[in-house]
């Protein structure tokens, strides 16, 4: 049995401490029964956020879901002013409900950790925390996309 595995199992608080990172405590004293949580983050960097704090899933869903609706707007034709208001409610509602979101996000991995702890807890904390890679790299492909797609010399 290797040394790692031999530790002593931390309690849950203690595990999500770790999973969250170094600020932890503003997800953490959340009271009980509160169901929404408002978030800077969630709200000024949007789905920015999400990738930030390694909710890969949620992300995926809001992009599906603001193609949806963005599409859908396109066909019932949509006004740009209204357009710019639609653009927003993701922010708007990850602002108000982020850091419950993330709470429970973070108590999901931590419950799954418990059950079935098949690898150490320093690999578990770097699975968590934060990680400013993935949101640079949507921003790097989004203005790859738009310059691709407004460069009037490029022909497809």
């Amino acid at each position: 049995m290797t040394s790692e595995l031999s530790t002593p199992v931390r309690s849950q608080a203690e595990l999500l401490a770790l999973f969250m990172g170094p600020r932890a405590q503003s997800y953490l004293n959340l009271p009980q029964g509160q169901t929404a949580a408002f978030s800077w983050a969630g709200l000024i960097f949007g789905i920015y956020w999400l990738l930030y704090r390694k909710m890969y899933a949620y992300f995926f869903l809001a992009l599906a879901c603001g193609l949806f609706f963005g599409v859908i707007s396109q066909i019932i034709g949509v006004s740009a002013q209204y357009a710019v208001w639609l653009g927003l409610m993701p922010n708007l509602v990850l602002g108000c409900i982020g850091k419950r979101l993330y709470a429970e996000f973070a108590a999901g991995k931590v419950k799954a950790y418990l059950q079935n702890a098949q690898y150490s807890e320093k690999v578990f904390a770097e699975a968590g925390g934060t990680a400013l890679s993935m949101p640079l790299l949507w921003l790097f492909t989004q203005i790859g996309l738009v310059m691709m797609l407004t460069t009037p010399f490029l022909k497809y």
